[in-house]
């Protein structure tokens, strides 16, 4: 899948005076105007990875029976994973769980366990997110009966994020000449610039949270682009015209 990025920007004025300068002690002691302003870039971009949760849960009078089953239903789903020439490094147990389930009889009577609940759960991660619909239909077809969420993203997010980080600090520039030549001067030396989402860090997984009891014929899964930004705050020196 090839990458497409669109670059775009909000930015938001930080004016240092209602006149958009203000005087500002230097080290040095002197005063100077100071011009600021804030600024975002994005990227978007085609997500090329996706990471599937499901489980197979498991009902039974016994605990025994019940794990038992789960055992069963979960050997298969992790076959038909194999099948679909997905490598068991992409594919982990998530969570597993036995729980009891009780009933009162009476008022004032102790609870007594009816039945035993086994969820067992995996996290399928997938470097071809054409195959996000058939391994979902073909693992409920092999016994999962629980589809609890599908996350997409981009695996070049870092590389772009630099990108976003760029347009931000040439937007926040831009805005910035524009005020200093309102203002009837020019833009002077940069004095800071400061990262306002303090680095990288990987966005939000963009999901889809779902319950599936049966496999459509085939499941269709849209991924839609995502998007990557940055915010940047800079400030530079107002240089008036003579």
């Amino acid at each position: 899948m090839h990458n497409r990025f669109i670059v775009a920007a909000w930015s938001a004025l930080v004016l240092a005076l209602p006149a958009s300068a203000r005087a500002q002690n230097t080290a040095s002691g002197s005063s100077a105007p100071i011009i600021s302003t804030s600024a975002r870039g994005e990227v978007k971009v085609s997500p090329d990875r996706a990471s599937i949760t499901l489980s197979v849960q498991s009902r039974a009078a016994s605990a025994t029976d019940a794990a038992s089953e789960n055992a069963r239903k979960q050997t298969a789903v992790i076959a038909a994973l194999r099948a679909l020439a997905i490598p068991d490094s992409q594919i982990a147990t998530q969570n597993y769980t036995m729980t009891p389930e009780t009933r009162y009889e009476k008022d004032g009577q102790a609870p007594h366990v009816v039945s035993y609940l086994v969820t067992n759960s995996l996290s399928v991660e997938l470097t071809d997110i054409s195959k996000v619909g058939k391994v979902i239909d073909a693992t409920l077809n092999a016994g999962a009966n629980v589809v609890s969420s599908i996350d997409f993203f981009a695996s070049r997010a870092s590389q772009l994020y630099l990108q976003a980080l760029s347009a931000a600090v040439a937007n926040a520039r831009a805005e910035a000449e524009a005020m200093a030549r309102a203002g009837g001067g020019r833009l002077g030396p940069l004095i800071e610039v400061t990262n306002n989402d303090g680095g990288w860090s990987p966005p939000a997984p963009r999901g889809i949270r779902t319950m599936s009891m049966a496999a459509a014929a085939e499941t269709p899964i849209m991924a839609g682009p995502e998007s990557i930004t940055a915010s940047v705050t800079g400030r530079w020196v107002f240089v008036p015209d003579p």
